[in-house]
Order: C-alpha cells, then structure tokens, then sequence
C-alpha cells in the first residue's frame, strides 16, 4: 500500500483499473454492437471510481452520489494547487454516449468510438499521477486473486522483477501459470500405461499447445496468442512421476538473457494476472458440477464363478509407440461371491470393457491402488454412496 493513501483510496482505484481492463476488452469486439456498448458503460464506470478516489483524497465536499462530470468541479475546487483535471471535453462525450444508450437506447457506432478505451486509460493514468503520486501501469489486480499459492508465486515474481532478477521472476510466473490452468494438462498417469514414452520418461511436462486447451482458454476469455508469447518467454513446467515435485526447464529456442527484459517481464506479470483471474470464477454460477469419484464408489462382483482381471486392455492401446511382445497378465483372480470396491470406467472406443482402478487389486508398487481391465459381460457392477461424501442435497442427488 503506498504511504499516506488511505485503504479505501486505493482501492477505488485497483476497482478502476479492474472496470478498465474489462471494458478495455469488450471494445475490441467492433463486430458486436452490444458487447461494445458494454464496454463503454464499464469504461464510464472506470473514470467514475477513479475521480471519485481522487475527490476523496483531495478531500472534495462530497454530499452524497455524484455523476461523472460533478467530479471535475469537485476536484479542482478542493485542490491546493488548482490544478486542471485534464480530459474535461472528451469524457463529456464519453458521458453523453453513455447516457444514450443507458436511457434511449441509443447504441454508439463502434468505429466512432474506438477512441474512447485509449483516452479513458490516459485520463486515470494523469490523474493518479498528478493527485495520487501513483503509476497506473503498475496498479495491480493480483489483491483480486483468491487462490493463495498462485497469489504467492505472482508476489514473489513482482520482487524479483524490481530488483531486475527477470529469470527468476519468469520462472515464478510459470508456475503461477501452471496452477492457474496447467496442471490439468500433464497426462493422466494410466494414459501411459504400457508406453515405450511412460517407460522412458520420468518427468510429466505440461502440454499447453493441444487443442483441448485452446479451447479451455477461448471459454475464459484468454486470447490464446497472447497465452502462447506468454510461452514463449516462460519456462515449461513438468511433474516427476515418481515424487509428485514440479521442476522447470527453458527452451532455448526463446528461453535466454536476450528475452529476459523488463518490458517482457511486465507484460507476462500483467498477463499472468489477467488470466489467474479469467480462470477464477464465481462459486455459484447456476450449476453444481460434482465428479462422480467424489459421491459414489462402485462394488464390482464377479458374474462366473470366476473372472480374471487383466493387466492389458482386450484391445491394442491407442497410445503404443511400440507394441508390447509380452502377452496379458492376470493382476487379480475374482471368485463367485467375492467383490472388490473401487471405480470401473469405460471409454468411447471400448465400450464392452471395464477400466478398474481399486486398493483391492495389488498395485506395483504394494502400495496405494491398482488398476485392471475386465469385460462388461463378466462381472457387475453395483454404484453405492461413499461414506465420506458431505451432502449438498440429498433429494437432488437420489434424483
């Protein structure tokens, strides 16, 4: 927090900038008149929280709700120095835009008024300068981060990009990044089952270039060109299989000192942010989403007086580089009336065989869970509520 800017202050302005950045964003969007328009609203209600930050430092003769133009006179009646608030003609315009089409419906022309984001940014920008000792390029949204870990990481990229230690900072940013939205993208363990790639590779790296991730990025509004530079100047992040721990790696195709400058620096800290908070949605939007392995556990019965289950899938893996010489194992005898407890999982393209994960099937390792594969026509298997599962609502889910 800077010296002698009260709470309150400051915060109008880190709202500004927040209502800034998203109108900012809307009006790029020309080709749809009615997301432009949104966007000039939000860019009024940016120069309104930011004057009135201002009005209230300078402390202004506030009476009550005061409109955009009010805070002009406010301002420079209060002030020592009787300075000009700058930018009086233009957020006129502004204003008179957005009172058409708030209450005429008057839309504004998007070509027209593409000059508007720009000068909005200049306004806030000399304000903070001139009143506040503030520079608005630097005012951050990280306090608007509610995950701790990725708001650790962006803090301590931020000290180490000040005392101009860019690596170090990238690198913190990376992982930033990978909490953020990357993690899910290390392959699930078992898809390596059987591999010439999961037997050689120790290391998990992330994989941020498949299309099911652009398409993540796209559904949070990240643009996903921005989100590839932002790539291109960070290091990769990968997992040890065999511990869990995250490790980095640069590649020196753009990993080097060369791109190690303090402008790139503060477009992937402003980015970095800008996305954390993109992927930080509302807690309730409408819907409740619950995977099923946190509700329910499946018992799994044998059908024959005796079913066998295999190490190997009935079918050739999809993700063999090398075929496998070595015939199909039995990892578990299942005998008439005995049953096992885990989760059995199907897919698209073998939808006659159960995948089994379950404690009750001897992991490699002897200890945690192992997994199988057995055929449908088999065994049976019978879904039941996990104990340990805290109830949302006990009719929706028997529904």
């Amino acid at each position: 927090m800077p010296k002698g800017i009260r709470v309150e202050v400051y915060k109008r302005i880190v709202l500004a900038k927040a209502l800034y950045e998203a109108g900012r964003a809307a009006c790029t969007i020309r080709n749809d008149q009615m997301i432009f328009t949104k966007g000039i609203l939000l860019l009024h209600d940016a120069v309104e929280a930011a004057l009135g930050a201002v009005a209230d430092y300078v402390n202004a003769k506030l009476t009550g709700n005061h409109y955009l133009m009010d805070y002009y006179d406010l301002i420079e009646k209060a002030d020592a120095q009787k300075r000009r608030v700058p930018y009086r003609t233009q957020m006129r315009n502004l204003n008179t835009v957005r009172n058409n089409a708030k209450h005429q419906g008057i839309f504004p022309d998007p070509k027209n008024s593409a000059h508007f984001s720009p000068t909005v940014y200049a306004l806030i920008e000399e304000v903070c300068e001139i009143y506040l000792g503030l520079d608005f390029s630097y005012i951050s949204l990280k306090s608007l981060i509610k995950n701790k870990k990725i708001l650790g990481y962006i803090d301590q990229a931020e000290k180490e990009i000040k005392k101009r230690k860019i690596e170090k900072g990238l690198i913190s940013l990376a992982y930033a990044m990978y909490y953020t939205c990357e993690a899910s993208t290390i392959p699930w363990p078992f898809s390596y089952l059987y591999t010439q790639k999961g037997k050689e590779t120790s290391l998990q790296f992330t994989q941020p270039y498949k299309i099911e991730h652009a398409v993540k990025l796209i559904e949070h509004g990240v643009d996903p060109f921005l989100y590839y530079r932002f790539k291109n100047l960070t290091p990769k992040i990968a997992r040890s299989r065999e511990t869990g721990k995250l490790f980095y790696w640069w590649d020196k195709h753009y990993g080097h000192s060369a791109n190690w400058t303090v402008r790139n620096s503060h477009f992937c800290l402003n980015f970095c942010i800008e996305t954390a908070l993109k992927f930080q949605r509302d807690e309730d939007e409408g819907y409740t989403l619950i995977p099923y392995t946190e509700v329910f556990e499946d018992i799994i019965k044998p059908i024959k007086d005796e079913v066998t289950i295999w190490n190997q899938s009935f079918y050739p893996s999809d993700f063999l580089i090398q075929k496998s010489s070595k015939p199909r194992s039995a990892v578990l005898i299942l005998k008439k009336n005995q049953s096992i407890v885990g989760w059995a999982t199907d897919s698209e393209n073998k939808l006659d065989e159960w995948f089994i994960i379950s404690k009750d099937i001897p992991s490699k390792s002897g200890e945690g869970e192992g997994f199988g594969f057995v055929m449908k026509s088999d065994v049976k298997i019978t879904q039941r509520k996990k104990q340990t599962f805290k109830e949302i609502n006990n009719s929706e889910i028997e529904q």
